[in-house]
């Protein structure tokens, strides 16, 4: 995991939500699938660039994780007609896949609430991206 360009390690002092930063960056992570919350928070956060990176990572990651577990169930079950035993490899495999999802959002939340920036790969940098860009 990278660390982020500092402009977006700390909060930029102005703040629109009212909360603290690291307070707003965890709300960002906490309800990922659906991704509700990083939504309230880029509507409510127009100015920290620490808020809107975490929230802006945040909605992209439970996007990601939703769909991919969604697509890999519906390929387990179609595969699930012609080979048992192929269904039940995919079945651990989407097992496997959101375990580590669960222990990458607790390591997100934790680091967040540690006022730590962490960018996952890929999905990090276009978050950063996007963020650096409004700016």
């Amino acid at each position: 995991m990278a660390t982020p360009s500092s402009s977006l390690m700390t909060g930029s002092g102005r703040r629109t939500s009212g909360l603290e930063p690291n307070i707003a960056a965890v709300l960002s992570y906490l309800v990922m699938i659906p991704p509700i919350t990083p939504v309230i928070m880029l509507l409510l956060e127009k100015e920290d660039r620490y808020v809107r990176f975490h929230a802006l990572q945040g909605l992209l990651l439970g996007l990601f994780a939703f769909l991919g577990i969604l697509g890999l169930e519906m390929v387990a079950q179609a595969i699930g007609f012609v080979s048992r035993p192929l269904e039940i490899i995919l079945n651990i495999a989407i097992f496997l896949s959101g375990s580590g999802m669960f222990l990458l959002w607790i390591y997100l939340l934790i680091r967040a609430y540690q006022a730590k920036s962490v960018k996952v790969p890929i999905i990090g940098d276009e978050a950063a991206r996007r963020v650096l860009r409004e700016q």
